[in-house]
């Protein structure tokens, strides 16, 4: 199996300031004839960052007296700045909740620097746990600012983190592109360090795209910019990632050696524990590898399992799910081989579960709405620099008039540039318009896209996951299921299927309906059909009771796709509510009152406070999911084909929605 994306970790860049001693005694002794100034400040956060990869202790301790002098001296950018330097700190050593509340301290500044620095370092925390939206959003906020300031090293800083973010979700066409852009400002820069780091990520990506001699080119290339800057930790890590494109090149020996050279190159007194956990995890899949090849397989097994288990208690400390992902994705390999499929099937398990908390679809969609906002900014940004080019063009006409006034032509003059003013505001007119009516586009397309996608989501996975799931049991521990458990199953599997392509039709049919207008069809709708729809698609649900009470065929007339959706997934709730519930029991009703139609769906199970349905009346209240629809896509849903939901819930006595048609 490959561990390209091992590589993301070791792509971030890490504040490790290995500095000999001398320098710190240095400015140490400085310190005793300096005034209780800014000066001073600057001096005391400069000593802690030094100390902050040998001596956790004098980091903190020399951060907190920068921190007390500038409370002292009333310096609200120092306090800024210290509150960063202290962020920084928490960082080196993964306290990443911690780093984060330092660096949002220091965003209280009007220095656009330390502003931009901060954004951008909230970006990196992002960035090093995976959650790549937040990420993206906090590295254009940087990038805003530097763009305006003109700061070349933070703008170069952000296209590296960009590159980084774009690896992560395997956009490695961006990837290439954003580290391409770092690298040509670090080289006008002059700065081998950093220029250094931005080619060991070239080199990861390439050996991404399985082009393993252009990544080796890169990691040599990096490898003496690291020699000139004496960059010992660095030069480790290059190791580590040479030992995956061995990996890749299936040559297991050469990878272990590697690893084991990158183990040993770690400067004494550092704790880098990702390129400790990036190393065990490739002697691990390297010992699998062999073991696949060996007839003396358990030898190799047993080391594969030691050093998977070390990556993983590493990774467990950086809080790095998606390592953790792999890692036991690996230790799923290596019960396979050793034919132990118990805890093969435990270790799969837990590795989905980290996948899928990865990246959802949701987040996808957050990505691409800032893509989109980054790209309508710049095209903002054209626009303005436009107009301002034809107010400079305005401002020569108007200097050539004042000129032309003493020839005795002012008259024309000025009656040709009120003409061409009023052409130019028309096709300004024109522009801002068109402007507006795309972003007004793009806002309800993305809008329709997540409303959609949310649906998708939530009515097709769970079928399509109980499917798989039996189907992995089936093939990999088949003496885990007697006949009469494997008929039960094949029947609620043959009915969750059969419901599935239901759903699949319903939703297709009702998607190329909707794929110019996200907007209600209302018709004449069959309460009885309706419900009896929904219990089919309910059937595999045998331990809840289901019944419907009409004492007629109602009709109504509205869409039924929306109202199908509300009382798939308010039924889909009650089931979920009554997990635990002896004789669990759902009743749907239907019946006339006042001149309304009014639907209800009732459980017996353990009821819920009103504060946990606000989202259903409250248009500020949006409630997070992970899949499926939430509160406030229902409340969007219903308010959309004029229903009203009202919700009575009591402890222990069970939950019941009515929804009102006017």
């Amino acid at each position: 199996m490959s561990k390209n994306w091992l590589l993301l970790l070791i792509l971030i860049p890490v504040f490790v300031f290995a500095q000999n001693q001398a320098p710190v005694d240095k400015m140490l002794r400085s310190l005793e004839s300096m005034k209780e100034d800014t000066l001073k400040v600057n001096q005391l956060n400069k000593i802690a960052l030094s100390y902050s990869d040998s001596d956790s202790t004098k980091a903190f301790f020399y951060n907190k007296m920068a921190m007390s002098l500038t409370k002292k001296l009333q310096w609200k950018d120092g306090v800024a700045k210290s509150h960063f330097y202290r962020g920084t700190i928490y960082n080196v050593y993964f306290y990443y909740d911690k780093a984060l509340n330092s660096f949002n301290q220091s965003l209280k500044t009007s220095n656009k620097k330390i502003l931009s620095k901060s954004f951008q370092s909230i970006g990196e925390v992002y960035l090093n746990t995976s959650d790549f939206s937040k990420a993206l959003d906090y590295s254009f906020r940087a990038l805003k600012i530097d763009e305006a300031i003109g700061n070349k090293k933070g703008i170069a800083k952000v296209y590296a983190n960009l590159g980084s973010i774009n690896y992560g979700i395997k956009k490695y066409s961006k990837a290439l592109e954003f580290y391409n852009k770092a690298a040509k400002l670090y080289e006008e820069l002059a700065n081998s360090k950093e220029l250094a780091i931005v080619n060991r990520n070239l080199a990861g990506v390439y050996n991404s795209l399985r082009q393993s001699q252009k990544a080796l080119l890169y990691y040599e290339k990096a490898n003496i910019l690291c020699e000139k800057s004496n960059n010992e930790a660095l030069q480790a890590r290059i190791l580590s990632d040479i030992s995956l494109v061995y990996f890749n090149l299936k040559n297991y020996d050469k990878a272990i050696e590697n690893c084991y050279l990158s183990l040993n190159a770690i400067p004494s007194g550092t704790d880098d524990k990702q390129t400790i956990s990036f190393s065990h995890g490739v002697l691990g899949d390297s010992y699998i590898e062999k073991a696949k090849a060996n007839q003396h397989k358990n030898i190799f097994l047993d080391s594969a399992f030691t050093n998977l288990t070390k990556a993983v208690k590493l990774h467990q400390q950086l809080k790095s799910i998606r390592d953790l992902a792999y890692d036991f994705s690996s230790i799923t390999e290596v019960h396979k081989l050793r034919g132990d499929y118990k805890n093969a099937l435990i270790s799969y398990e837990t590795a989905m579960a980290y996948e899928d908390s990865i990246f959802n679809s949701d987040s996808k969609e957050t990505i691409k709405n800032l893509e989109d906002k980054r790209a309508i900014e710049l095209r903002d940004r054209e626009i303005k620099i436009n107009k301002l080019q034809l107010e400079a063009k305005e401002k020569q006409k108007w200097m050539l008039l004042s000129g032309l006034a003493l020839l005795g032509i002012i008259g024309g003059l000025l009656f040709y540039q009120s003409s061409n003013r009023r052409k130019i505001n028309r096709k300004l007119r024109t522009l801002n318009l068109n402007l507006a009516e795309k972003n007004n586009e793009l806002d309800q397309a993305n809008k329709i896209k997540a409303r959609f996608f949310s649906i998708l989501n939530h009515d097709l996975r769970s079928p399509v996951y109980n499917l798989i799931h039996f189907l992995h049991l089936k093939r990999e521990n088949p003496e885990l299921l007697d006949e009469a458990t494997k008929i039960s199953i094949e029947h609620k599997t043959m009915s969750s299927a059969e419901n599935l392509l239901t759903s699949m039709e319903d939703m297709l049919l009702w998607s190329k309906s909707q794929m110019e207008k996200f907007e209600p069809e209302p018709k004449n709708v069959s309460i009885n059909s309706l419900f009896d729809d929904t219990r089919k698609h309910f059937e595999s649900e045998e331990e809840v009771k289901i019944t419907f009470e009409n004492s007629s065929d109602i009709q109504i007339y509205t869409d039924e796709n929306y109202l199908k959706t509300i009382i798939r997934n308010l039924t889909g709730n009650a089931i979920k509510a009554l997990n635990k519930v002896q004789n669990p029991t759902i009743i749907w009703k239907a019946w006339r009152e006042n001149n309304q139609i009014l639907l209800s769906i009732t459980d017996n199970g353990p009821g819920a406070t009103q504060e946990q349905f606000k989202a259903l009346y409250d248009e500020n209240e949006v409630v997070g999911i992970k899949t499926g629809l939430g509160l406030h896509l229902i409340r969007d849903l219903a308010k959309a084909i004029d229903c009203e939901i009202l919700v009575n819930s009591k402890p222990d006595q069970g939950t019941s929605f009515i929804l009102k048609f006017k």
